[in-house]
Protein backbone atom coordinates (compact mmCIF):
# COMPACT_ATOMS: atom_id res chain seq x y z
CA UNK A 1 0.00 0.00 0.00
CA UNK A 2 2.84 2.38 0.94
CA UNK A 3 4.63 1.56 -2.32
CA UNK A 4 1.45 2.29 -4.29
CA UNK A 5 1.11 5.71 -2.70
CA UNK A 6 4.75 6.52 -3.39
CA UNK A 7 4.29 5.53 -7.04
CA UNK A 8 1.18 7.71 -7.26
CA UNK A 9 3.15 10.61 -5.80
CA UNK A 10 5.92 10.31 -8.37
CA UNK A 11 3.42 9.87 -11.20
CA UNK A 12 1.47 12.96 -10.16
CA UNK A 13 4.67 14.99 -9.89
CA UNK A 14 5.67 14.13 -13.44
CA UNK A 15 2.17 14.87 -14.66
CA UNK A 16 2.24 18.27 -12.99
CA UNK A 17 5.62 19.13 -14.46
CA UNK A 18 4.36 18.31 -17.94
CA UNK A 19 0.88 19.77 -17.69
CA UNK A 20 1.44 23.09 -15.92
CA UNK A 21 3.60 24.34 -18.78
CA UNK A 22 0.59 24.14 -21.11
CA UNK A 23 -2.09 25.67 -18.91
CA UNK A 24 -1.42 29.25 -19.95
CA UNK A 25 -0.78 29.32 -23.74
CA UNK A 26 0.85 32.45 -25.12
CA UNK A 27 -1.37 34.57 -27.41
CA UNK A 28 1.18 34.68 -30.24
CA UNK A 29 0.56 30.97 -30.75
CA UNK A 30 -3.18 31.46 -31.23
CA UNK A 31 -4.52 30.66 -34.65
CA UNK A 32 -7.08 32.51 -36.74
CA UNK A 33 -5.77 35.93 -35.67
CA UNK A 34 -4.35 38.38 -38.19
CA UNK A 35 -1.28 40.57 -37.48
CA UNK A 36 -1.96 43.51 -35.19
CA UNK A 37 -2.16 47.03 -36.62
CA UNK A 38 -2.80 50.31 -34.82
CA UNK A 39 -5.03 51.58 -37.61
CA UNK A 40 -8.19 52.99 -36.05
CA UNK A 41 -11.32 50.93 -36.62
CA UNK A 42 -14.16 53.27 -37.66
CA UNK A 43 -16.91 53.24 -35.06
CA UNK A 44 -20.43 52.66 -36.31
CA UNK A 45 -23.11 54.59 -34.51
CA UNK A 46 -25.81 52.82 -32.52
CA UNK A 47 -29.08 53.89 -30.88
CA UNK A 48 -28.31 55.70 -27.65
CA UNK A 49 -25.15 57.40 -28.89
CA UNK A 50 -25.11 61.20 -28.99
CA UNK A 51 -23.80 63.38 -31.81
CA UNK A 52 -22.63 66.99 -31.79
CA UNK A 53 -22.97 69.29 -34.82
CA UNK A 54 -20.95 72.45 -35.37
CA UNK A 55 -21.60 74.72 -38.38
CA UNK A 56 -18.88 77.08 -39.56
CA UNK A 57 -21.15 79.71 -41.15
CA UNK A 58 -24.45 78.90 -39.44
CA UNK A 59 -23.76 78.64 -35.71
CA UNK A 60 -27.48 79.00 -34.94
CA UNK A 61 -27.82 75.38 -36.08
CA UNK A 62 -25.14 74.09 -33.70
CA UNK A 63 -26.14 71.19 -31.46
CA UNK A 64 -24.04 69.91 -28.58
CA UNK A 65 -25.81 66.59 -28.12
CA UNK A 66 -28.28 64.95 -30.48
CA UNK A 67 -29.27 61.40 -29.49
CA UNK A 68 -29.54 58.58 -32.00
CA UNK A 69 -33.11 57.37 -31.54
CA UNK A 70 -34.18 53.76 -31.08
CA UNK A 71 -35.19 53.63 -34.74
CA UNK A 72 -31.62 54.59 -35.69
CA UNK A 73 -32.38 58.13 -36.88
CA UNK A 74 -30.95 61.49 -35.84
CA UNK A 75 -33.28 64.51 -35.56
CA UNK A 76 -31.01 67.10 -37.16
CA UNK A 77 -32.08 70.75 -37.10
CA UNK A 78 -33.67 72.05 -40.27
CA UNK A 79 -33.46 68.76 -42.21
CA UNK A 80 -35.27 66.45 -39.79
CA UNK A 81 -34.71 62.70 -39.39
CA UNK A 82 -31.44 61.39 -40.85
CA UNK A 83 -30.35 57.70 -40.80
CA UNK A 84 -27.45 57.45 -38.34
CA UNK A 85 -27.24 53.96 -36.79
CA UNK A 86 -24.79 51.75 -38.68
CA UNK A 87 -22.99 54.72 -40.22
CA UNK A 88 -19.51 55.89 -39.33
CA UNK A 89 -19.01 59.53 -38.38
CA UNK A 90 -17.51 60.22 -41.82
CA UNK A 91 -20.47 58.59 -43.57
CA UNK A 92 -22.93 60.58 -41.47
CA UNK A 93 -20.99 63.77 -42.21
CA UNK A 94 -21.28 63.15 -45.96
CA UNK A 95 -25.00 62.41 -45.67
CA UNK A 96 -25.65 65.58 -43.65
CA UNK A 97 -23.75 67.71 -46.14
CA UNK A 98 -26.00 66.43 -48.93
CA UNK A 99 -29.14 67.11 -46.86
CA UNK A 100 -28.04 70.59 -45.78
CA UNK A 101 -26.98 71.55 -49.33
CA UNK A 102 -30.71 71.87 -50.10
CA UNK A 103 -31.05 74.65 -47.53
CA UNK A 104 -27.60 76.22 -47.08
CA UNK A 105 -25.32 77.77 -49.68
CA UNK A 106 -22.19 76.46 -47.97
CA UNK A 107 -23.08 73.55 -45.63
CA UNK A 108 -19.71 73.42 -43.88
CA UNK A 109 -20.10 71.46 -40.64
CA UNK A 110 -18.26 69.19 -38.23
CA UNK A 111 -19.78 66.00 -36.84
CA UNK A 112 -18.49 64.75 -33.48
CA UNK A 113 -19.42 61.92 -31.14
CA UNK A 114 -20.59 63.52 -27.91
CA UNK A 115 -21.02 60.30 -25.92
CA UNK A 116 -20.84 56.56 -26.45
CA UNK A 117 -23.93 55.21 -24.73
CA UNK A 118 -24.08 52.03 -26.78
CA UNK A 119 -20.31 51.42 -27.13
CA UNK A 120 -19.05 48.60 -24.90
CA UNK A 121 -15.91 46.67 -24.02
CA UNK A 122 -15.59 43.25 -22.38
CA UNK A 123 -13.20 42.63 -19.49
CA UNK A 124 -12.59 39.04 -18.39
CA UNK A 125 -10.11 36.66 -16.85
CA UNK A 126 -8.43 37.36 -13.54
CA UNK A 127 -10.44 40.44 -12.60
CA UNK A 128 -12.88 40.72 -9.73
CA UNK A 129 -15.96 41.58 -11.81
CA UNK A 130 -15.91 40.08 -15.29
CA UNK A 131 -18.45 41.56 -17.66
CA UNK A 132 -19.43 44.00 -20.37
CA UNK A 133 -18.82 47.65 -19.54
CA UNK A 134 -20.03 50.83 -21.26
CA UNK A 135 -17.47 52.99 -23.01
CA UNK A 136 -18.75 56.54 -22.62
CA UNK A 137 -15.49 58.25 -23.52
CA UNK A 138 -11.76 57.59 -23.86
CA UNK A 139 -10.86 54.41 -21.98
CA UNK A 140 -7.49 52.68 -21.56
CA UNK A 141 -6.76 49.01 -20.84
CA UNK A 142 -5.72 49.84 -17.26
CA UNK A 143 -8.87 51.86 -16.68
CA UNK A 144 -10.97 48.98 -17.98
CA UNK A 145 -9.30 46.57 -15.53
CA UNK A 146 -9.96 49.01 -12.68
CA UNK A 147 -13.58 49.36 -13.85
CA UNK A 148 -13.86 45.58 -13.52
CA UNK A 149 -12.87 45.76 -9.84
CA UNK A 150 -9.12 45.43 -10.38
CA UNK A 151 -6.94 42.40 -10.98
CA UNK A 152 -6.98 39.38 -8.69
CA UNK A 153 -3.93 38.06 -6.83
CA UNK A 154 -3.43 35.36 -9.47
CA UNK A 155 -3.43 37.78 -12.43
CA UNK A 156 -0.53 37.79 -14.89
CA UNK A 157 -0.82 41.50 -15.64
CA UNK A 158 2.37 41.49 -17.69
CA UNK A 159 0.59 39.25 -20.21
CA UNK A 160 -2.77 41.03 -20.48
CA UNK A 161 -4.45 40.20 -23.78
CA UNK A 162 -6.24 42.68 -26.02
CA UNK A 163 -8.47 41.42 -28.85
CA UNK A 164 -9.84 43.78 -31.48
CA UNK A 165 -11.57 43.36 -34.82
CA UNK A 166 -10.17 45.10 -37.86
CA UNK A 167 -12.36 47.14 -40.19
CA UNK A 168 -12.89 43.97 -42.26
CA UNK A 169 -14.13 42.10 -39.16
CA UNK A 170 -11.12 39.80 -38.72
CA UNK A 171 -9.77 39.52 -35.13
CA UNK A 172 -6.35 40.77 -34.02
CA UNK A 173 -4.58 39.96 -30.75
CA UNK A 174 -1.69 41.47 -28.81
CA UNK A 175 -0.28 41.34 -25.28
CA UNK A 176 0.13 44.38 -23.05
CA UNK A 177 2.48 44.64 -20.08
CA UNK A 178 0.29 46.35 -17.48
CA UNK A 179 2.75 45.36 -14.76
CA UNK A 180 5.42 47.47 -16.40
CA UNK A 181 2.95 50.33 -16.72
CA UNK A 182 2.22 50.19 -12.99
CA UNK A 183 5.95 50.23 -12.24
CA UNK A 184 7.05 52.88 -14.75
CA UNK A 185 3.89 54.74 -15.87
CA UNK A 186 5.05 54.20 -19.45
CA UNK A 187 2.02 55.10 -21.56
CA UNK A 188 3.10 52.65 -24.27
CA UNK A 189 1.93 49.86 -21.97
CA UNK A 190 -1.51 51.40 -21.42
CA UNK A 191 -3.21 51.19 -24.79
CA UNK A 192 -6.40 53.11 -25.54
CA UNK A 193 -9.44 50.94 -26.20
CA UNK A 194 -11.93 51.05 -29.02
CA UNK A 195 -15.60 50.03 -28.85
CA UNK A 196 -15.98 46.27 -29.07
CA UNK A 197 -12.51 45.51 -27.67
CA UNK A 198 -11.96 42.49 -25.42
CA UNK A 199 -9.50 42.71 -22.50
CA UNK A 200 -8.47 39.40 -20.93
CA UNK A 201 -6.16 39.08 -17.92
CA UNK A 202 -4.74 35.51 -17.74
CA UNK A 203 -3.62 33.57 -14.69
CA UNK A 204 -0.06 33.43 -13.51
CA UNK A 205 1.63 30.03 -13.75
CA UNK A 206 1.21 29.67 -9.99
CA UNK A 207 -2.48 30.51 -10.30
CA UNK A 208 -2.85 27.97 -13.10
CA UNK A 209 -0.98 25.42 -11.00
CA UNK A 210 -3.40 25.93 -8.10
CA UNK A 211 -6.36 25.60 -10.46
CA UNK A 212 -4.90 22.38 -11.86
CA UNK A 213 -4.45 20.98 -8.36
CA UNK A 214 -8.02 21.88 -7.42
CA UNK A 215 -9.73 20.61 -10.57
CA UNK A 216 -7.67 17.58 -11.54
CA UNK A 217 -6.17 16.25 -8.33
CA UNK A 218 -8.11 17.28 -5.24
CA UNK A 219 -11.46 16.49 -6.84
CA UNK A 220 -10.40 13.23 -8.48
CA UNK A 221 -7.78 11.91 -6.04
CA UNK A 222 -8.61 13.14 -2.51
CA UNK A 223 -5.43 13.52 -0.53
CA UNK A 224 -3.59 15.98 1.65
CA UNK A 225 -0.94 17.94 -0.26
CA UNK A 226 1.63 17.76 2.57
CA UNK A 227 4.43 15.49 1.43
CA UNK A 228 6.92 14.07 3.91
CA UNK A 229 9.99 12.01 3.12
CA UNK A 230 10.89 9.57 5.90
CA UNK A 231 13.56 6.92 5.66
CA UNK A 232 13.61 7.05 1.88
CA UNK A 233 9.85 6.68 1.40
CA UNK A 234 7.28 9.30 0.41
CA UNK A 235 3.98 9.39 2.24
CA UNK A 236 0.98 11.74 2.41
CA UNK A 237 -0.33 12.82 5.80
Amino acid sequence: MRLSRWFLTVLCAFCLMGCVQHLNPRPHAARNFVPWTDDPVPYRLSPGDSIGLRFVLNPELNEESLPVATDGTLAAPLVGAVPAAGNTVDALHSLLQVRYAKYLRNPALDVMIHSYTAAQVYVGGEVKKQGIYPMQGPLSVMQAVVMAGGASDTAAMSETILIRRRADGRPMMRTIDLRRYLNTADSRDNVGLQPGDVVYVPKTEIGSFDLFIDQYLDKSIPFNRTLNYNAGSAMFF
